[in-house]
């Protein structure tokens, strides 16, 4: 082979592959944008969509990036409002940030950093208030994730949490209470249907499974304080909510009537609370009685009892030789059960609008809506 055509051999050998890259990045590009246009199209779709459901769903300005990894749609000032509600309900945010693998449109992860804030009006005193919840958060995180059998997976992570309460006036805005936390988390899905409790016939009946984790939490101004105080420690819980109707948020007004007409229950398998003197671990079931207040049971398992006491001693909830004689059979009790030393068996009971501690009334429930 002469010298000139094996240079010519091997300038092709060089030329090819590179050219082979050049065309798959080429069609790789062409495919992304194209991609990228149909998930805006798309997501502009389902905003006029939820028009007729009184969603409205605005942002001031929409850009894509990511590329060639990975598909971002960010969103400038994104708000939304609901309208079919009673009491109209709007949310809004600094930006909203959605990512995910070009080839995995399956996982959506979402970054909302920057201040976010939640309007309402509530009736107080007869007349209609209009009240803003300003938060911010260190980090906001949220994913969403469609398995294969078309049930989707939901994740919340927020960090380092400041909320504010204040009610517009005609004078202005006037504080109204705030509220922190280190961090929140919230796993959720819809339950299998292959657990789901068939509903009434003729009515569509939802299931989720969650799991919650609160971790130092406090609040003031929000309210009476509580005898247990205003600092929770520690807050997990693994449960389901079974037997929510479909139309349950069709009307405010009528959301606790219809959970307790569809037997609506919230079933702990685990929980754990650290919350001033309370320190309790335990499992339960409780539903919504005619009047939307909790009703149900639970076997829990508490720690430093004497603390407990003290503080039901101090909040006149009752006597210090009442609350000896109540809490002295549950102690004898739970160490012929057994218990761990040191804790004691103690059963909670939501009846008739009164939390019961054991033999106690510790305190009166309202309407949790």
């Amino acid at each position: 082979m002469s010298r000139s055509k094996k240079l010519s051999s091997t300038r092709w050998s060089l030329f090819l592959p590179a050219l082979a890259l050049l065309l798959a990045g080429v069609g790789y590009s062409i495919w992304w944008v194209k991609l990228a246009d149909r998930i805006e199209e798309e997501l502009l779709a389902w905003r006029e969509e939820q028009v007729e459901n009184g969603i409205i769903a605005q942002w001031n300005a929409l850009e894509r990036g990511g590329f060639p990894y990975r598909l971002e749609i960010r969103l400038a000032q994104p708000r939304i409002e609901l309208t079919n509600t009673r009491h109209p309900v709007s949310w809004t945010a600094d930006t909203l940030n959605a990512q995910m693998l070009a080839y995995n449109l399956d996982h959506v992860i979402i970054d909302a950093p920057g201040a976010h804030q939640v309007s309402y009006t509530e009736t107080r005193d007869e007349t209609e208030q209009h009240v803003a919840l300003d938060l911010l958060a260190e980090t906001f995180w949220a994913s969403l994730v469609l398995e294969d059998d078309g049930r989707e997976r939901f994740a919340l992570d927020l960090t380092d949490i400041r909320l504010d309460r204040t009610f517009e006036t005609d004078g202005g805005r006037d504080a109204a209470g705030h509220a922190a936390a280190q961090r929140l988390q919230l796993h959720a899905r819809p339950t299998s249907p292959a657990e789901t409790t068939a509903p009434r016939p003729g009515t569509q009946s939802l299931s989720y499974d969650a799991a919650l984790r609160a971790e130092n939490v406090s609040w003031e101004g929000m309210g009476a304080t509580p005898w247990t105080g205003t600092h929770i420690t520690t807050l997990e819980a693994q449960m389901r909510l079974s037997g929510l109707p479909g139309d349950l948020l069709a009307d405010e007004d009528q959301i606790p009537a219809r959970a307790f007409q569809a037997g609506t229950k919230l079933a702990v398998s685990e929980f754990k609370l650290l919350w001033g003197p309370i320190d309790m671990t335990g499992y339960g079931e409780m539903v919504l009685d005619s009047k939307g207040r909790p009703e149900g049971q639970f076997r829990t398992s508490v720690g430093n009892l004497p603390s407990l006491i003290d503080a039901l001693v101090d909040a006149r909830v009752m006597t210090r030789q009442s609350a000896t004689l109540a809490f002295a059979g549950l102690t004898a009790l739970s160490n012929l059960q057994g218990e761990e030393s040191g804790r004691v068996r103690l059963p909670v009971a939501m009846k008739e609008g009164v939390l019961f501690l054991g033999p106690v009334a510790a305190a009166r429930l309202e309407p949790i809506l």
